[in-house]
């Protein structure tokens, strides 16, 4: 396992068309989940989850020259404000956290925060990247 001290983070902000109760709900559902949840190009072909803490999320993400497994666990369920599970990608990465913030914003909308932490600093750039794929396509999937 990494030193602590090698790990670091990236913060993905976005504004979505939808009130914080429903992107929080979004988050913990399988069928929305499969909607956003990989960078595009790529697609999620494979979504479980356990919605309760210590319940499990396991999401398989199809690229046309790969595909990865993400499992983890859920360690906060704070409805609407806050989500954060564990993320263990089956590519030897060290476990790291991802949590969702959400805040009301304007009348029918929620700014949301994605901050992904303990992962390490050469695969920063792309995780974020990453992480502002999955807002765009969630925000497209808000939208309908």
């Amino acid at each position: 396992m990494s030193d602590e001290r090698e790990l670091s983070g990236v913060r993905v902000a976005r504004v979505l068309p939808a009130r914080p109760e429903r992107v929080y709900d979004a988050w913990l559902d399988q069928r929305s989940l499969r909607a956003f949840m990989c960078p595009a190009p790529g697609e999620a072909t494979e979504v479980a989850v356990e919605a309760r803490l210590g319940g499990r999320l396991r999401v398989v993400m199809t690229f046309a020259d790969r595909q990865i497994e993400i499992n983890g666990e859920f360690v906060a369920l704070e409805r609407p404000a806050r989500l954060s599970f564990t993320w263990r990608p089956d590519t030897g990465e060290p476990e790291s956290i991802v949590t969702v913030l959400l805040a009301p914003h304007g009348d029918d909308q929620t700014h949301m925060t994605i901050i992904h932490t303990r992962q390490p600093p050469a695969r920063a750039s792309s995780y974020r990247s990453g992480w502002s794929s999955v807002s765009d396509r969630l925000a497209d999937y808000l939208a309908r």
